[in-house]
């Protein structure tokens, strides 16, 4: 099933074409991935949990303790993406979503919520 069309948006990474979408869900963001062409195995990240967002005017933010802070932005999509992609994530291939978690711009498996 494709990414639906509402707030999602488009990327180009590596010469291939990604729709992108962030939702809050449960407490939690969650930024979904698909390839545009294919409509293949999403790609699910935790990008974080409700005591760090920060959701202003449809940006959402995620903050890290007093100083830091991480926005959800196209460059920071490519990165998860190319990083997926090292970890085996294989966007062309039919099947359930590949589930990842991002902390400190550290992907790993989902083991769980």
């Amino acid at each position: 099933m494709a990414i639906s069309r509402k707030n999602a948006r488009q990327i180009s990474v590596d010469q291939r074409s990604y729709t992108w979408a962030v939702s809050q869900d449960s407490g939690f963001i969650v930024l979904v991935v698909q390839d545009t062409l294919t409509n293949g195995k999403k790609l699910e990240v935790i990008v974080s949990d409700d005591r760090n967002i920060i959701i202003e005017k449809n940006s959402f933010s995620i903050q890290y303790g007093d100083a830091r802070s991480l926005v959800v932005t196209p460059a920071l999509v490519a990165f998860i993406i190319r990083e997926s992609l090292k970890m085996g994530w294989a966007p062309q291939d039919t099947g359930p979503p590949v589930q990842l978690s991002l902390g400190e711009n550290k992907l790993e498996i989902r083991r769980g919520l």
